[in-house]
């Protein structure tokens, strides 16, 4: 027994279709262009920095960093300085932005719960360089 074969028709297609399917692909595009440029995401060099903090708390890899409300990096990995018991924050910072060597950082939780850091801009003409690290060290105690 043979299978039927289905007839094909070669008859364009209704204009209004076209015209709504072709409005729904400029409305797709423009909503991932604003998700884009909401989000932080759309810009796309980095440069690794270090940040020291004497708490961590929350914080996990994957965390936001931010600067004015503004994501502009990512927390990498998070580890434990054994030397004076701070906490070391990798994270990854947009390569457009120059942060001052004097800048400052906190855990901060958004509205939501969750925890992200915050960076503050020092006023120190110098720059911190890819790799460098930012924060304090705190004074070790002599016995």
């Amino acid at each position: 027994m043979a299978l039927p074969i289905p007839k094909v028709s070669v008859k364009g297609g209704n204009v209004f279709e076209t015209l709504i399917s072709a409005l729904v692909i400029v409305v797709a595009i423009g909503f991932l262009a604003f998700i884009v440029v909401r989000t932080g995401t759309g810009h796309l060099g980095s440069y690794p920095l270090r940040v020291r903090i004497a708490d961590a708390s929350g914080l996990m890899v994957g965390s936001d960093v931010r600067l004015g409300g503004t994501k502009i990096g990512s927390v990498t990995a998070l580890w434990l300085d054994k030397g004076d018991y701070s906490a070391v924050v990798e994270t990854l910072i947009r390569d457009d932005l120059a942060l001052p060597v004097d800048s400052r950082a906190s855990i901060t939780t958004s509205t939501l719960g969750n925890p992200y850091l915050s960076l503050s801009p020092g006023r120190a003409s110098e720059k911190a360089r890819p790799d460098s690290e930012i924060g304090a060290r705190r004074a070790r105690r002599r016995s």
